[in-house]
């Protein structure tokens, strides 16, 4: 809604965040429980069964060159029905507790967060399958839906809580996002004026801290001697094993982040039963060295991966003024401890919540008006978007006024709405109208569904779906038309919309 943001209805969320763990019915079609109760259902081996866990990096991996074991655990249309399935369950819930089971209207505005990657990579075809999925759960009709990167929301939240200031405005700020299966490193200087970050570049890996809690559950599985068999035959209870190596990892870092809370080694007394009907049980500790023999290859990765990142943007570390670590890579000791030899103790700031911290930044953003939204990121001029690197010929669009907007590679989407590349002040335009994807020579219109629609020569256009465009094709929406062209851009013509 509409407001500061507020603590989420559905039902009790623990400490304002939306639980871990949501437990679906069979069917998938409603929620069945959520939090430290679905969380139990994790150590049942009948109800194990049905667990999806960790789909999120396997949206995407079919267009990965070299995939990672974690995003090939399902394939790429089980991970967005996965998706599907859950959104529109707690959608369903919502409705129930906060409109009592009313569609929403024109008052409840949602925003999505979403891989910054998912966006510039392969032309933007992950995030238009996500877009998609979104908007089908919501409906057609519904258009007070936003899309923000994970790096932005970090910013938006940063910048409320006075995290961005404070350093010589000359010095570069490095934020550093772990997730659970990505990292993204974005790097930038503080507008001396609107506290916003000019942006410097960007990097990212499929890097993050569910890979260390795959590494534990290995290691469990041998301590409780768990035939390797047992676990093909069962693999749902490696979610089981990564779970509680996943708690060991957090209450060891706890201690070792902040000493002053006392030391003494965690441990976990776990008991797996196997589809067989097997049982295993055993008390497992994690101390800080057994960890590091664990990971010590992991630790070894996030290394080489910020020596590329600095390369990759073309800093020095010498430039950089403060790193801010947010994700669930903020609660890994030996990442902290890394950053701070690295950088310096005093340039590393750790963000309050820092694993919450992209969630509270989108929630931010409607802290006063939906329609007062604005990117935190500011591209100076100049300055490339990330999407916007390639060189040579390109797709423009020719308005009756003859002002050239160039179509850069990947998705351009355009529409009334202040988040499109392309905004239009038209109010029989829709908020987010329609897609362009462009790809060397090729370019495809997509309709998002809007209410007035989308026409390529005179013919109305069948939402959702894909029609090529060739040049000298006209694109209309609302009451504005465009003139496709291959190879009109020049360099004083382009117009950013």
């Amino acid at each position: 809604m509409l407001g500061e943001p507020q603590p989420s209805p559905l039902t009790s969320f623990i400490d304002r965040k939306l639980p871990a763990v949501i437990c679906l019915d069979p069917a998938g079609s409603a929620l069945e429980s959520f939090g430290e109760t679905a969380q139990q259902e994790l150590e049942n081996e009948h109800t194990r069964e049905r667990v999806r866990d960790y789909f999120k990096p396997c949206i995407g991996a079919h267009i990965q060159q070299n995939p990672l074991p974690h995003q090939r655990c399902y394939t790429h249309t089980q991970a967005l029905e996965y998706t599907r399935m859950l959104l529109t369950a707690v959608l369903d819930q919502l409705r129930q507790e906060k409109l009592r089971a009313e569609a929403f209207d024109d008052r409840v505005h949602f925003a999505f967060a979403y891989p910054v990657h998912w966006r510039y990579d392969h032309g933007g075809q992950v995030f238009k399958e996500f877009t998609q999925l979104v908007r089908g759960c919501l409906g057609e009709s519904f258009e007070q839906v936003r899309f923000v990167s994970e790096p932005d929301g970090a910013i938006l939240s940063l910048q409320r809580g006075g995290m961005l200031g404070g350093q010589d405005a000359a010095e570069i700020t490095l934020i550093i996002d772990i997730g659970g299966s990505t990292t993204d490193i974005i790097a930038g200087q503080v507008h001396s004026k609107s506290g916003n970050l000019e942006y410097l570049g960007r990097y990212g890996e499929l890097f993050g801290g569910g890979l260390y809690d795959a590494e534990l559950a290995k290691s469990i599985a041998d301590e409780l001697s768990i035939p390797a068999t047992a676990l093909i035959d069962d693999p749902s209870a490696l979610i089981s094993l990564r779970i509680s190596g996943q708690r060991l990892k957090e209450s060891l870092s706890r201690q070792l982040i902040h000493p002053n809370r006392g030391k003494h080694t965690p441990q976990r007394t776990i008991t797996l039963v196997t589809r067989d009907g097997k049982v295993y049980r055993r008390t497992i500790t994690l101390s800080e060295v057994r960890f590091r023999e664990i990971t010590r290859s992991l630790d070894e990765e996030f290394h080489r991966l910020l020596d590329k990142a600095l390369a990759a943007i073309a800093i020095r570390r010498e430039e950089i003024g403060q790193v801010i670590l947010v994700g669930g890579g903020a609660q890994l000791f030996s990442i902290v401890e890394y950053l701070h030899s690295y950088f310096g103790s005093q340039k590393v700031i750790i963000a309050d919540n820092a694993d919450e911290i992209v969630a509270q930044g989108i929630g931010l953003e409607f802290g006063v008006s939906a329609m007062q939204a604005e990117s935190s990121i500011i591209f100076p001029s100049g300055a490339l978007k990330p999407e916007e690197t390639d060189s040579g010929p390109s797709w423009a669009l020719i308005s009756a006024e003859d002002e050239i907007t160039v179509l850069h590679s990947g998705v351009t989407t355009i529409g009334r709405g202040k988040g499109n590349d392309i905004k239009i002040d038209d109010l029989n335009i829709s908020r987010f109208h329609a897609e362009f994807h462009a790809k060397d020579e090729r370019l495809e219109v997509v309709d998002l569904g809007s209410t007035n629609g989308t026409f390529k020569n005179g013919e109305r256009l069948t939402p959702h779906k894909s029609y090529p465009l060739v040049s000298g094709d006209e694109v209309a929406i609302g009451s504005t038309k465009f003139v496709l062209s291959w190879n009109q851009a020049t360099k004083g013509g382009e117009d950013d919309g």
